[in-house]
């Protein structure tokens, strides 16, 4: 059986202050069959469209024994971080997507949960049994990330050589397996960097 899933997520932010972001979930199509109240649910944008200015569509297809939810939505920069700014896992706000206004510029954070046992599951057999078992399943998946502006100040993830593009990606069993939360952080202006900035971005 194939594994859990893969995630990947594209923003494109632009110097007139409009943005698009387009995500991929492919799941795998037996265990989201077992979920029966996430099922007919997984797939829709009706939650990020209710915050105000933000338009999209989402569409469910089916590739090989995976189940695969598009969804793409848009609207101005300052409308996204208002959508996103209560993003979180399991009510953790330190835990999933972020996007944030620092000064005149902005901020794209992702924390991303580790399934390592831990307190007084930690030396429990069947906790680190059940996690090598989903370990196991989630062999050839991966969490992709890919954030484009006008100028990319700082990353945690790799930089394009012309330094309006920041990617992070990484096989999703090492994520769930690590002891501390995956991290990727992208610092990104609106504004096009200038002539000395360009000329330095030709060395990097």
């Amino acid at each position: 059986m194939s594994g859990c899933f893969d995630l990947e997520q594209d923003l494109a932010f632009r110097r007139d202050g409009t943005a698009t972001a387009n995500v991929r979930i492919a799941v795998d199509a037996t265990a989201l069959a077992m979920a029966k109240d996430v099922n007919s649910k997984w797939c829709s944008t009706e939650k990020l469209l209710s915050s105000k200015g933000i338009t999209g569509t989402a569409e469910r297809t089916t590739e090989g024994r995976d189940e695969v939810c598009t969804v793409s939505f848009s609207g101005t920069t300052d409308d996204l971080v208002a959508a996103l700014s209560n993003a979180n896992i399991g009510g953790d706000k330190r835990q999933g997507v972020q996007l944030n206004r620092v000064g005149e510029n902005y901020e794209f954070i992702v924390n991303f949960p580790s399934l390592k046992p831990t307190d007084k599951y930690a030396n429990d057999p069947m906790a680190q049994g059940l996690r090598t078992l989903i370990l196991a399943k989630m062999s050839g998946r991966r969490i992709a990330w890919a954030v484009t502006a006008p100028r990319i100040i700082e990353t945690s993830g790799t930089i394009s050589e012309d330094g309006r593009t920041a990617t992070y990606s990484r096989p999703l069993a090492s994520v769930l397996s690590s002891d501390q939360p995956t991290t990727f952080r992208a610092v990104f202006s609106l504004e096009s960097p200038g002539m000395f900035e360009q000329f330095l971005n030709w060395f990097r």
